[in-house]
């Protein structure tokens, strides 16, 4: 299988998927149709949507009622972001102007205010309580992962144990809603809606942690930021964590990263002391382990394509550095 085709399966679903998304985004205000059109026009990989209709490929193969909670998962995503890029005063997002920097943080705040709202309306239309828990909880364990991270900035005695729930709460959990929710819609058992739910939390560990180690090995052009942005704006992540146990000189950059001192060539000199340290292999080793787990998951799930794609879709999640 080739990464072209990973998506191939649901691909009827996905095109219906973007129609159904630009109509909950049409609206009469000016402001906001403006705002959504640029939102539509920077779209990522819609690895959220996906997800759920790949889990819910799993056991049913007719998914076009279930078109409405993809669409719901994707405006709670969008949402995220754009309360994202004003916490983290970005100016960018996947290499367009972010809303912030061209809109203004207020209208920023507001707009993922209503993408929230659009969101929870259309989970409601469903009426499944089910569902609307489970992404409740999503927005609730984001919003302390992101309050925890701004807690942290530049604390350069984090632990591994802190980043791991960190990564938990801001990205591991919706991947792991958006899987469990393909289980929730098409009526799986308990036992294989919980299998969903693991992959999609291993999955998102590993996401995490090699977008992670992409902030430093990645080229910014395809990354869409510049090189060690997380650290420059005190973000602490595990190939950081790692470095600063394994270098000699990790006590100095401790103490540049407590003073706040955080330049281009102390970033470049970190890159570089990642590498060689072998916190780059401890950290892909991690992943590696996530990911491991996330395709044993599926083992309750017989052989089909659809199984396939998964393990596919997770072993991607690792090569993403080419």
């Amino acid at each position: 299988m080739r990464v072209n085709e990973v998506f191939a399966g649901i691909e009827r679903e996905l095109e219906k998927f973007e129609i159904s998304l630009e109509t909950a985004l049409n609206s009469q205000d000016r402001l906001v149709a403006d705002i959504s059109s640029h939102l539509l026009s920077s779209a990522g990989k819609r690895l959220r949507p996906a997800l759920f209709f790949l889990c819910a490929k799993l056991k049913r193969m007719e998914l076009e009622n279930y078109i409405p909670v993809a669409v719901a998962i994707e405006l709670i995503h969008s949402a995220t972001l754009v309360h994202d890029d004003v916490v983290d005063n970005s100016d960018f997002r996947r290499g367009l102007p972010s809303v912030n920097s061209r809109w203004g943080n207020q209208v920023s705040v507001l707009m993922g205010d209503y993408l929230f709202a659009k969101a929870f309306a259309i989970l409601t239309e469903f009426r499944s309580l089910s569902l609307i828990n489970i992404m409740s909880n999503v927005v609730e364990k984001m919003s302390e992962g992101e309050i925890q991270q701004l807690d942290e900035i530049f604390e350069a005695d984090l632990t591994e144990e802190v980043y791991l729930d960190r990564v938990k709460k801001k990205t591991a959990l919706f991947i792991s809603a958006s899987c469990q929710s393909g289980g929730v819609v098409t009526g799986a058992s308990e036992k294989e809606i919980e299998a969903m739910t693991r992959y999609g939390h291993n999955l998102g560990m590993a996401f995490q942690i090699t977008d992670d180690l992409l902030d430093f090995l990645g080229e910014a052009d395809k990354t869409g930021k510049p090189v060690g942005n997380d650290l420059r704006y005190g973000t602490i992540t595990l190939p950081v964590i790692y470095m600063l146990k394994k270098s000699s000189k990790g006590d100095f950059f401790k103490n540049k990263i407590l003073e706040r001192q955080v330049d281009q060539p102390l970033l470049e000199e970190i890159a570089r002391e990642i590498k060689s340290t072998g916190a780059y292999e401890s950290t892909y080793r991690m992943a590696e382990d996530f990911i491991g787990q996330a395709i044993n998951e599926l083992k309750v799930f017989p052989e089909d394509s659809n199984r396939q794609t998964l393990e596919f879709l997770a072993r991607y999640i690792l090569k993403r550095f080419y």
